[in-house]
């Protein structure tokens, strides 16, 4: 079986959905390709089929933006990771971007009518496809981590300039609203001192944060942003939506407990009280009490962050991820 994975770059999760997806097909012996397309083609999606060489492929597997433009005589899956017409997302948006969504739309419904089979990375989302497009016969599969990758290792903090007796908190993503990027600041001066916040810049590229307790890692390689997970002691993720959640599932894998949202597909991978503390949307006091409280408990800090680690071995490993994939490109080869 070969499968075709057209990718328009975006410096976003589905970026990492589609690496990390390839990488578990290819080590089941699976022949998955990437065939790159330009970032232009996102205004124009009928136009992408047009960038690819569908030849001598079995499947194609792209997203719902643009999958009805691959579609050919071979089988076609489509994913959706995060549904941008959910009201939630609205307050977060720019005209320009709520206008270019309205386009999107339809050629998403295109999508779900032309897909011979529909996925979704989340609960949440696969409910959100079902009450705005009214697509209802979707299959849950979420993302895949690398589990040998992100694991737990010892790193010191003094290795990092800071002192052993300093809570570190780490922040990994791009800078968004969406993501709650823009309460870090305020989480971070109701902490004071005694607690310092690691951010790295997602994917994309990001202006530095100015605050005395807040230090930028830049953009991160894989094998350093493994480091910056087993350095911290908990994840901070203030995000609003989500459609899936990769940095919490990568930081879950390294032992480490999470501070997060309770809101959309969140709840989905922490287990409150027991892989971490979910907070209300917006309470920047809530955060930072929750990070307060789990700093002052390392024993519980490292019950937690056991949980996860075996939470994410049993629901979000490549392997697991990947033998469902399987399962679901046989039924339509």
């Amino acid at each position: 079986m070969k499968i075709l994975f057209p990718l328009l770059s975006a410096g976003s999760g589905s970026d990492v959905f589609t690496l990390n997806l390839v990488f578990g097909l290819n080590k089941s012996s699976v022949n998955a390709e990437i065939q790159y397309i330009p970032s232009w083609s996102g205004y124009i999606p009928s136009f992408a089929g047009r960038l690819c060489n569908s030849s001598g492929y079995d499947i194609i597997h792209a997203n719902t933006w643009n999958g009805y433009g691959f579609k050919r005589s071979q089988p076609l899956v489509v994913t959706e990771y995060h549904v941008t017409h959910d009201p939630l997302l609205k307050p977060y948006t720019t005209p320009l971007q709520r206008s270019y969504y309205r386009h999107i739309f339809k050629c998403e419904q295109k999508s779900l009518d032309s897909a011979d089979l529909v996925t979704t990375i989340s609960h949440y989302t696969q409910d959100k496809l079902e009450e705005i497009f009214g697509y209802s016969d979707s299959k849950m599969i979420y993302c895949g981590i690398d589990t040998s990758l992100f694991s737990p290792s010892h790193v010191y903090k003094t290795d990092w300039g800071i002192d052993e007796k300093t809570t570190v908190l780490l922040y990994v993503g791009n800078h968004l609203r969406r993501k709650g990027a823009d309460l870090l600041r305020p989480i971070m001066e109701e902490l004071g001192d005694g607690f310092l916040l690691l951010t790295t810049t997602g994917l994309r590229t990001n202006r530095d944060i100015p605050s005395r307790n807040i230090r930028s890692l830049g953009k991160m390689g894989t094998q350093e942003l493994v480091q910056a997970y087993n350095l911290c002691d908990m994840l901070l993720f203030p995000s609003r939506l989500e459609g899936f959640g990769l940095c919490v599932a990568e930081a879950m894998a390294c032992k480490k407990p999470i501070v997060t949202t309770n809101t959309s597909s969140l709840p989905e991978l922490v287990q409150q009280d027991k892989g971490g503390i979910l907070c209300e949307i917006d309470d920047v006091s809530g955060f930072a009490d929750a990070v307060r409280y789990l700093a002052e408990d390392e024993n519980l800090r490292k019950d937690m962050g056991r949980y996860n680690r075996q939470r994410v071995l049993e629901r979000f490993n490549t392997e697991h991820v990947t033998k469902k994939y399987c399962r679901i490109y046989n039924s339509i080869y």
